[in-house]
């Protein structure tokens, strides 16, 4: 058995870390299961928002979901009200962005839909990609993170390498210092 190199330490820290991101989907689906509310998702990319469906649809029996839509539907996006109150939802849990949140805002009011909107930027991809098995799922559907998501997870692993090997060094400059002074 061999001891993990400090890189590998240091990635599975970043991991634990991402996943533990409080990012309000899990309180917003808590309070609608346990007030037995009909949940309906929208947003994100179709890969991503059908993985994290399935994986709620499992992983939280007493959920009520109703319906989900990605971002981006196939046809009018002008019907996409129409298909949300056809589910009759008391919450819509979005994953938008803020300009595109205004606007369904908007189109909710213009077409008489009156129930409950969250909007969670990010939510959904970051949800999967720190859930064991949903990211599979999405890899299987052939998606990936959004490349902004992925290239900064990236970088923060880089960032967090730099810093541990630059203190790993940093201590050896100056125990060698020490000794040098001392003796």
């Amino acid at each position: 058995m061999t001891p993990d190199s400090i890189e590998e330490q240091i990635e599975r820290a970043v991991q634990a870390d991402v996943a533990r991101l409080d990012t309000g989907l899990e309180e917003a689906l808590r309070r609608s299961e346990n007030a037995g509310e009909a949940v309906f998702l929208f947003g994100s990319d179709r890969a991503t928002v059908h993985a994290l469906s399935a994986h709620l649809r499992s992983a939280w029996p007493r959920l009520r979901l109703v319906g989900v839509c990605d971002a981006e539907p196939a046809g009018a996006a002008a019907a996409v009200p129409a298909r949300i109150a056809a589910c009759a939802p008391d919450m819509v849990i979005a994953d938008i962005a803020p300009k595109r949140h205004r606007a369904l805002i908007a189109e909710f009011a213009s077409c008489g839909l009156h129930t409950g909107l969250v909007n969670l930027p990010g939510t959904f991809a970051r949800y999967v990609s720190t859930h064991p098995g949903v990211a599979g799922d999405v890899a299987s559907a052939r998606s990936r993170l959004p490349v902004r998501v992925a290239r900064s997870l990236g970088e923060l692993a880089g960032i967090m390498r730099q810093f541990v090997h630059g203190a790993i060094h940093g201590h050896r400059v100056q125990a060698y210092q020490a000794v040098r002074h001392d003796g």
